[in-house]
């Protein structure tokens, strides 16, 4: 048996599975800088996308997208606004439309909706931020602005069945 085969098995099956991302043992590195975690599923007719950069779960329905990612370090201790902001470097125009403070896994989050555009094309964003445990978690939805109520109630159910931390 190879080596690569052995590490396969030790480590199992890692990654997205089910309503459940599983952090990856192996290399140490990434071990250290991942969660695991679970999340509401947004039902049908939204399809998952796998092998999105630096997304680690994903789903697609015309032209919409959800998207979960979590990172465990270097990070930095900056607020949930700085956070928020730091998420506009690949965006142009824009412009914060709402910014709510909640509780989301027993801590502050906070939830942004804001428009702006990704290569010219308009689109409108909500995202919700949420720091616990040495993690940070940013959840987001991302719509052409006259699909986008559309999607809220899917968005609502993924984040409503966040929790962190989860066994795994």
């Amino acid at each position: 048996m190879t080596v690569v085969a052995l590490i396969g098995i030790v480590a199992g099956c890692r990654g997205w599975q089910g309503d459940v991302y599983l952090r990856h043992r192996f290399p140490a590195s990434r071990a250290a800088k991942e969660a695991t975690y679970r999340f509401g599923l947004p039902g049908e007719p939204w399809r998952e996308v796998r092998k999105e950069k630096d997304v680690q779960v994903a789903w697609i329905n015309a032209g919409a997208m959800i998207t979960i990612h979590a990172q465990c370090a270097d990070q930095g201790d900056s607020s949930l606004v700085q956070y928020t902001d730091h998420l506009a470097m690949d965006w142009t125009d824009w412009k914060i439309v709402t910014q709510t403070p909640e509780t989301m896994i027993g801590r502050d989050a906070l939830r942004t909706t804001v428009d702006a555009e990704l290569d010219g094309v308009p689109r409108r964003n909500e995202f919700v931020i949420v720091k616990k445990n040495g993690c940070l978690f940013d959840l987001q939805y991302s719509a052409s602005p006259d699909a986008f109520e559309a999607g809220r109630a899917a968005f609502g159910r993924v984040v409503a069945g966040f929790r962190f931390p989860v066994e795994g």
